[in-house]
């Protein structure tokens, strides 16, 4: 049974594996800062604490998302530890997801969600999601639905391929070279009346995260250049197609 002992003792469990630098050996336009695993504990515990006073304040204001409280924990503690046991109180049987990796398709039903997840894990074995203080918003509809928006970081060693939609075998995979990534993205959830998630969403910048990874050239470089330049086909061809 998931209690709150076992979420607290994932709030202070270390799961980075090897070297953590201090900068990221990155091909961004600017060196970034490596949050370290010990800023990332304490900002998670912050940001628990900060959601908790959000929702006890809309408590005061007639509206009871207590609950919510309640699922942030599940979600967050069964992702930390990979415990997909308390998914049927998390999730919608038939929910929907979106990600970058679907190239625009839908993913439904749990068990399709959590091999998406899986395809990031089996790829950064190490790989821990920690919520970033102060960036957690909460809307509802007049209708009712519950509707949240969570910016985080991903941090861990890119150390296998991580394989793309359908996220098996036959897959298109990026393989990682073993370095150490950390990089923000959005997440955005609906929850049904049940207080379960129905929908979601993942948004991140794909030249952002492959830059980090060393996949993608810096914008300055002559690979990068050429990569850009090779779009001038396609683009020549359509417009010489027939309207």
């Amino acid at each position: 049974m998931f209690d709150e002992e076992e979420f607290r003792q994932a709030l202070r469990r270390n799961r980075l594996s090897g070297p953590v630098p201090d900068v990221l050996q990155a091909n961004r336009a600017v060196p970034i800062r490596v949050v370290p695993e010990s800023e990332l504990r304490a900002g998670t515990q912050a940001w628990f604490g900060e959601f908790e006073r959000k929702l006890e304040f809309y408590g005061k204001l007639g509206l009871d998302l207590s609950w919510l409280l309640v699922w942030a924990k599940k979600y967050w503690w069964s992702f930390l530890t990979r415990d997909m046991s308390h998914n049927h109180e998390l999730y919608a049987s038939d929910v929907r997801y979106t990600d970058v990796t679907t190239f625009g398709r839908t993913i439904v039903g749990i068990d399709d969600f959590v091999t998406y997840n899986f395809a990031f894990f089996d790829a950064i074995p190490d790989w821990r999601y920690d919520p970033i203080p102060g960036q957690a918003y909460i809307d509802v509809t007049p209708e009712g639905t519950v509707r949240t928006v969570i910016r985080y970081l991903g941090s861990g060693h890119w150390r296998g391929p991580l394989r793309l939609y359908p996220y098996d075998r036959t897959a298109p995979a990026l393989h990682g070279d073993g370095r150490f990534i950390q990089c923000p993205a959005v997440d955005r959830y609906h929850f049904t009346a049940a207080g379960l998630m129905a929908e979601g969403e993942t948004l991140y910048d794909a030249f952002d995260v492959t830059q980090r990874a060393g996949i993608l050239p810096r914008d300055d470089s002559r690979a990068f250049r050429a990569l850009l330049a090779a779009t001038k086909l396609p683009a020549l061809l359509g417009r010489l197609r027939p309207a």
